[in-house]
């Protein structure tokens, strides 16, 4: 498991937040697919369209992020939100009023991910990420949806208690990337 501390979070402000949210709306539609980003006519993934709507308050290219979903979720966008990080499918109702739009949603699994370690203990026990999206407000969330075949809009609380065993909350501090890491390239389009 991650060792990881908590420190104060800032979130994104308000027009980020808008930018970051209608981003994430442009792709609705796109086709789903494993570990997109828009590259050579392909679809996004889950993780792939996270970069892309966080272009508009990106400090750096967003192809550059790792494609292991426990470093992007520690490592490159941004921190854990307390009391949000990690919450159990029990929890998620009584938790969406502390969301944020442009928070990053880290869908969480018991099954083990023997290529990462686990991102946090959920009741106790590890967990691994096996799924991620961009909270958008009022209780809903886009996703590169491998369910649908494409990126959509669903609704949170019935997503999670369908198919996962919780979710861990990450909110933008200062941007996705941390500094010594951008290279800049085309957006994606």
């Amino acid at each position: 498991m991650l060792r990881i501390v908590l420190a104060a979070v800032v979130s994104l402000t308000p027009p980020q937040q808008v930018a970051v949210v209608a981003e994430a709306r442009k792709a609705l539609g796109v086709p789903y697919d494993l570990g997109g980003r828009l590259q050579r006519g392909r679809g996004l993934g889950c993780q792939g369209l996270i970069f892309f709507a966080l272009q508009p308050v990106a400090r750096c290219g967003c192809r550059i992020g790792s494609v292991m979903p426990t470093v992007s979720g520690m490592c490159e966008l941004c921190l854990p939100v307390p009391g949000l990080s990690p919450v159990s499918v029990a929890d998620i109702a009584s938790k969406l009023p502390l969301l944020e739009p442009g928070d990053v949603l880290w869908f969480l699994g018991p099954e083990e991910n023997a290529a990462e370690p686990s991102m946090t203990l959920l009741n106790g026990a590890p967990h691994w990420v096996w799924h991620t999206g961009l909270y958008v407000g009022s209780g809903r969330f886009v996703v590169g949806d491998h369910f649908a075949g494409a990126v959509v809009e669903e609704e949170l609380e019935p997503y999670v208690r369908a198919h996962y065993a919780g979710v861990f909350v990450t909110r933008m501090a200062d941007g996705p990337l941390p500094a010594g890491r951008c290279r800049s390239h085309p957006a994606m389009v």
